[in-house]
């Protein structure tokens, strides 16, 4: 972030938005609307780079062109319920950033993407001591008795 991209302190309740009558909560917020924040950190994506190949989590990720035509699945699904056409939900990915501003210059202090976030998401902390976990990851819960069955 380019110190003159600084928002000045505001009064905020969360993702930017006013605070509610009665909540007195008051921080330093910035945000990335507006701007190429989110392009710079690779957390957002351009339809070129969806095309032809762009980066997330410090790796490259290959074109997504094959990704458009969809018309059903959890991808498709997850995005007609934002009401977002797939295209467009594509462009923007999960990541977060904290910066410590120190005598006038902004420091990157931490960045996390895709499963590093999960600590700032509750309800998959709970997910994940279910037996099933999220359904959707690539184990299983193996019985004691069953070990050897799942070594082979």
């Amino acid at each position: 972030m380019r110190r003159d991209e600084r928002a000045a302190p505001k009064t905020a309740s969360a993702a930017g938005t006013p605070p509610r009558a009665g909540v007195c909560w008051t921080f330093a917020w910035a945000s990335s609307f507006g701007g190429d924040f989110n392009y710079d950190y690779a957390a957002s994506a351009t339809p070129e780079q969806l095309r032809g190949g762009g980066e997330y989590n410090f790796a490259p990720t290959g074109g997504r062109t094959q990704l458009f035509g969809l018309d059903s699945g959890p991808l498709y699904e997850t995005a007609k319920s934002t009401g977002a056409e797939l295209a467009e939900f594509l462009q923007e990915k999960p990541g977060m950033s904290a910066f410590a501003l120190s005598d006038g210059d902004v420091y990157h202090t931490y960045s996390a993407y895709a499963r590093g976030l999960d600590g700032l998401w509750g309800a998959y902390q709970w997910l994940d001591r279910a037996p099933l976990g999220r359904n959707g990851d690539d184990h299983i819960w193996v019985r004691h008795d069953e070990y050897e069955l799942a070594l082979t």
